[in-house]
C-alpha cells in the first residue's frame, strides 16, 4: 500500500500551504496517519481527495462534496456448474465502464444553484393546471372579502404593476390604500 505525505499531496492539487491540505483533509474526515514526525494518508484518501479534486474543478465547493463509494458485485450463481469464470457479459447494455458512471459532471446535481423556493415554484408551476381566468377569479374573491393586496401580489396575478392613486385594469378598480410593509397597498373594488 503506497503512502502520500502532505508535501505530496500539496504538490499533487497544487496548494499554496499544507493548511489546505489539512483543509481538505478534514472535510472528507480523512484519517491521517503518522510515522515519526511524519504524517501520511492512503491510496483510499487519496482517490477521494481526487474526487474532491474533480468536484472542485466543476464549480463545487468543499461543503457541497459528497463522495462516491466504490462497490464491488459478486454474482450469485443457481447452477452448480456455474463458476465466476465462465460468466459472460452478452450484451452491451450490461457494460459498466460508461462515462456516465464516472463522470462527476452527471454525478453531480447543480441544485446548490438554486434556492428551495425558487425549485419548489418551478415545481408547482408545472404541477398546477392552469385555468385562463383564474387570476380573475382571485381578484373577484379579494373585491368580495375587501381585501387590500401588495403590488407585488396585484403584479403576480396580472403580470403588470399599478400605477398612480386609481388602476383600472378589466372589470377591477384599483384604489392605493397606504402601505403593506414596504409596498404600496391596493384595495380591489369591481366597477
Amino acid at each position: 500500500m503506497k503512502k502520500y505525505s502532505i508535501k505530496e499531496l500539496q504538490d499533487r492539487y497544487e496548494l499554496k500551504s499544507r493548511q489546505s491540505v489539512y483543509d481538505r483533509l478534514n472535510a472528507i474526515k480523512a484519517e491521517v496517519l503518522k510515522e515519526g514526525n511524519k504524517s501520511y494518508v492512503t491510496e483510499d484518501t487519496v482517490r477521494t481527495l481526487d474526487q474532491l479534486q474533480e468536484h472542485l474543478k466543476l464549480g463545487g465547493s468543499i461543503k457541497t462534496f459528497t463522495p462516491t463509494v466504490e462497490t464491488t458485485v459478486h454474482p450469485e450463481t443457481d447452477s452448480v456448474n456455474s463458476t465466476p469464470d465462465n460468466l459472460t457479459v452478452n450484451s452491451e447494455i450490461d457494460s459498466v465502464n460508461s462515462s456516465l458512471d464516472t463522470n462527476p459532471e452527471y454525478i453531480q446535481l447543480p441544485l446548490f444553484q438554486l434556492t428551495l423556493e425558487t425549485a419548489v415554484e418551478k415545481v408547482i408551476e408545472k404541477v398546477r393546471p392552469s385555468n385562463p381566468i383564474d387570476h380573475w377569479e382571485k381578484l373577484d374573491q379579494a373585491a368580495e372579502r375587501g381585501y387590500i393586496l401588495t403590488s407585488k401580489e396585484v403584479a403576480e396575478l396580472l403580470g403588470t404593476k399599478p400605477k398612480g392613486k386609481e388602476w383600472i385594469r378589466g372589470a377591477f378598480k384599483f384604489i392605493r390604500f397606504g402601505k403593506i410593509g414596504n409596498q404600496t397597498g391596493w384595495r380591489v373594488t369591481r366597477i
